[in-house]
């Protein structure tokens, strides 16, 4: 019972009904063991309906494109996940920012409103999140409209951001080097914003994933010497770079060509479990931890909240062939609940205590805040009986906020 009023507490203070806001962690004010940093990875898909004005940048064959795959990007992902999630068996997946019909069905799914992310930024405040991974994409593409919209919010800086660099999907959108050089540029004006997540002091955090050799050597060779140098120019320091790779070994190669810090994966999920429970998902994931800190490079938690593709099996996306898969609509993990997820990520932050002499770099990553049609997210669903609301917040909040700030 007192769960359920406190959660109503808190979705009345977000909707405007009371004005009493949610304080950060540092002004809370209570002694409280140092723990690492714990975030979760944005892909921002939810952006509702292209503007007529909007001039996406083409898909085009990124550096390493197989062509026997024919994977080029989509100029409109959020159309295609929309269509994906949209459909009735999703409902529990369904944002509290939906707009409905008058028959209950999904109108629309448009996280692109000062007044929506500001009200994420308190939850996930609330949560005990420090920061969100935004994926970097080119500044004209749809997937880069909510950052934008993020970095004009009043509370911002309640929350720390870093950027998750998708490299193929993003070099997917860059037409020509003038649009390459433009990307780079983009990046570099992002991270000198005065809330990005740094670690040791001056490192901002970086998130490298989505790697193939041609493309690493062509970053390496081309933008990147230009990037680091504009950073230390502006007296930030060498970028922290996590490597997010599927393996140990492809994270560790990169992360050794670019003289980066540490590894970690965008999500971690065995393809082949057919319904498997929850928590065999985390325990796939936990294994990994280990498996990347054998390498001799430390390691990132990867925390998972789910992962189920169905939606994109039954209505595929254009980016993807899982669909294609002899019995695809069979695999995927079992939801869990807020308790087993909030559990899940308590492992990753006392994970540390067994893998010490981090040296003030120790972070958490989450898959994810708003993967909902891929079956990973912590953003508030619509509430009972359609969905869970902020319970996956609430049972966060009380592994990763002391006692006294609850």
């Amino acid at each position: 019972m007192r769960h359920t009023i406190y959660s109503m507490f808190i979705y009345l203070s977000l909707t405007g009904i009371l004005l009493c806001p949610v304080l950060t962690r540092a002004e809370e004010n209570v002694a409280e063991e140092p723990r690492p940093l714990v975030g979760a990875i944005r892909w921002d898909a939810w952006y509702g309906k292209l503007p007529a004005s909007a001039k996406p940048p083409l898909s085009v064959q990124y550096p390493g494109f197989d062509t026997n795959r024919n994977r080029l990007v989509s100029q409109d992902p959020g159309k295609e996940t929309q269509r994906c999630l949209a459909a009735e068996p999703w409902r529990y997946r369904w944002p509290f920012f939906t707009t409905l019909d008058p028959d209950g069905k999904a109108l629309e799914f448009n996280e692109n409103r000062v007044e929506v992310i500001e009200k994420e930024i308190e939850y996930a405040v609330h949560g005990g999140l420090d920061y969100w991974a935004f994926t970097g994409y080119p500044e004209p593409s749809p997937l880069s409209y909510t950052l934008k919209t993020f970095l004009s919010c009043r509370n911002r800086d309640k929350i720390k951001f870093s950027l998750f660099l998708p490299m193929w999907p993003a070099y997917g959108r860059i037409p020509d080097a003038a649009a390459e050089k433009a990307y780079w540029k983009y990046m570099l004006r992002l991270v000198k914003e005065p809330n990005y997540l740094k670690v040791q002091k001056t490192r901002p955090v970086l998130f490298v994933g989505f790697f193939n050799n041609v493309l690493a050597k062509k970053v390496l060779d081309e933008q990147w010497p230009t990037f680091t140098n504009e950073l230390a120019k502006c007296g930030l320091g060498k970028p922290y770079l996590v490597f997010c790779e599927g393996s140990p070994a492809r994270a560790k190669r990169y992360c050794d060509m670019f003289g980066g810090d540490a590894l970690s994966a965008y999500a971690k999920a065995n393809g082949k479990a057919k319904g498997a429970s929850f928590s065999e998902l985390a325990s796939n994931a936990e294994k990994y931890w280990e498996y990347f800190e054998a390498t001799g490079k430390p390691a990132v938690p990867i925390c998972m909240t789910g992962w189920d593709h169905r939606p994109r099996v039954l209505n595929p996306v254009s980016w993807e062939s899982y669909q294609l898969k002899k019995d695809a609509n069979k695999y995927y993990y079992e939801r869990g609940t807020p308790e087993e997820i909030a559990a899940h990520v308590g492992r990753g932050v006392s994970w540390y205590k067994k893998h010490p002499g981090k040296s003030g770099s120790e972070l958490v990553l989450i898959y994810a805040w708003n993967e909902m049609d891929e079956g990973g997210w912590l953003v508030p669903a619509l509430y009972p009986p359609h969905g869970e609301g902020a319970a996956r917040l609430d049972a966060l909040r009380k592994v990763l906020v002391p006692a006294k700030g609850r």
